[in-house]
């Protein structure tokens, strides 16, 4: 019972990392910030789901986790990484919401999500708690795609939504088959890859990472 404690406790405090990566991704100006923010965002739940799955004694949570953490926190930061570099030193466009009213929302996001599924705990308040934040990281991801004007943080917001969805697999169902989880890690792959070179050729065209200049293109 207290190495179940023990666990539980481990889970909660990365997801409360994670979730405070999510915030720093709706404070930070700078990309690469946010990147990494990503990437911390993604190890820390990887990590969450190895702990799950020493409890579980579950073998494929346990590739479920380390395909989060390698795919997501790895290989995928370093091929966004190659198309903010293609952006070099430009100056960051305001965003569509100020950086204020985005951490209000941020919080406004958290609090509703506890809100709506606190009640439908019953008998599974881990689980509750977990899915709660997968609406969080979903909602927050959601927010950064509409809220930010520069195209590798609107890609970033997708990947934030991609982890709450990864969460509320954990959450609901202990994970995936295996073979859905590599289904899964090569369409993330692909679309990444996919997202990297659509960034740098809107730098190309435009001279700019900004994606309302692309407005500029109507006929």
């Amino acid at each position: 019972m207290g190495a179940l404690t023990d666990m539980t406790r481990s889970i909660a405090f990365l997801c409360a990392l994670a979730l405070a990566c999510a915030f720093g991704m709706l404070a930070f100006r700078n990309p690469r910030l946010s990147l990494r923010a990503y990437a911390a965002q993604s190890i820390l739940l990887g990590l969450a789901a190895f702990s799950l799955a020493s409890g579980a004694g579950e073998p494929a949570l346990w590739a479920f986790a380390a395909l989060a953490v390698l795919i997501k926190g790895f290989v995928v930061p370093a091929i966004l990484g190659q198309a903010a570099e293609a952006s070099g030193s430009e100056r960051a466009p305001s965003p569509f919401v100020s950086y204020p009213l985005s951490m209000l929302a941020g919080a406004g996001f958290a609090l509703l999500s506890y809100a709506v599924v606190g009640p439908l705990a019953g008998e599974r308040p881990a689980a509750a708690r977990g899915f709660a934040l997968a609406l969080t990281l979903m909602q927050m991801g959601l927010w950064i795609m509409v809220s930010r004007r520069r195209a590798l943080m609107q890609a970033l917001g997708l990947l934030v939504v991609e982890n709450g969805l990864f969460v509320a697999a954990l959450a609901t169902g202990f994970g995936m088959p295996m073979v859905v989880e590599l289904g899964l890690a090569f369409d993330l792959l692909v679309a990444v890859g996919v997202l990297g070179i659509l960034i740098s050729r809107i730098h190309g065209v435009l001279s700019s990472a900004d994606t309302a200049r692309l407005n500029r293109l109507r006929g």
